[in-house]
């Protein structure tokens, strides 16, 4: 490579320096995660309500139709729609100060690559969310419902039971999102190639269904479905612009 193009020495700092670093990246992080946790504990009645909305299109009033069995329940459920709308309504503030953090670290090359990456991060995850609440929710519920009736059980949920479900749900979809980001983040730094993504349809088939497993709240097959099968399209989808990367590449190669 000749002398002008070469990449410029990274700067070295000391160690308790990027100790120093890490502790106010720490700081900013809770701080900006207390923020949003606030912001969404005074919303909590608003939160509540938007996660009944799946309920109510599947037919049944939450009023009416929740319970709550222990003296805590309510106390865990504003807690836990509090962090997770925290999380939500924070991430691209965590995002960017972790990106300060490594920014330093960085090859040239690199740095060009982390703001979109993390843009990417924020945007996918929000997208998942998103697709889990408008599409999933309903339909899983009603299917639930419709077991209930298929079996000849009455349901009554509790409102923990539901919130529980609903989050996890909503989390899972939010990580399985990230999915195309991590495979396009391996092919644009070279450790995988399209030709190897498409040759390992199957074992990514299988993976994807365990981790389906793990990110699911439930074991039934229409649950893991409703998550695998979109995290398997997404795969597809990484084949197909990994492969037009490359292409590009080889462009301005040639």
């Amino acid at each position: 490579m000749p002398e002008d193009e070469k990449e410029p020495a990274l700067e070295t700092k000391p160690f308790l320096a990027h100790l120093e670093d890490l502790r106010w990246t720490i700081i900013r992080c809770i701080a900006v995660l207390a923020v949003g946790v606030t912001i969404c504990a005074f919303s909590a009645r608003y939160i509540l309500d938007a996660l009944y909305r799946p309920l109510r299109q599947a037919g049944h009033d939450p009023k009416e139709f929740l319970r709550t069995l222990a003296v805590v329940d309510t106390f865990s459920i504003h807690m836990e729609i509090s962090l997770f709308g925290g999380v939500v309504l924070s991430l691209p503030f965590l995002l960017y100060f972790a990106g300060q953090f490594l920014l330093p670290a960085l090859t040239p090359r690199e740095k060009r690559f982390l703001l979109p990456i993390f843009v990417a991060g924020a945007v996918l995850f929000v997208v998942g969310v998103t697709f889990c609440y408008a599409f999933v929710l309903k339909a899983t519920l009603q299917f639930f419902l419709g077991y209930n009736d298929y079996l000849g059980f009455s349901a009554m949920w509790t409102a923990k039971g539901l919130i529980d479900f609903e989050v996890q749900m909503l989390a899972g979809f939010g990580l399985a999102f990230e999915l195309p980001l991590v495979i396009l983040v391996l092919n644009l730094f070279g450790l995988v190639s399209s030709a190897q993504l498409a040759a390992k349809r199957r074992h990514a088939a299988l993976i994807i269904f365990i981790a389906a497993c793990c990110i699911i709240p439930s074991t039934d097959l229409f649950s893991l479905s409703v998550l695998s099968v979109p995290m398997y399209l997404l795969y597809e989808t990484c084949i197909w612009v990994a492969r037009i990367v490359e292409r590009s590449k080889s462009k301005k190669a040639g």
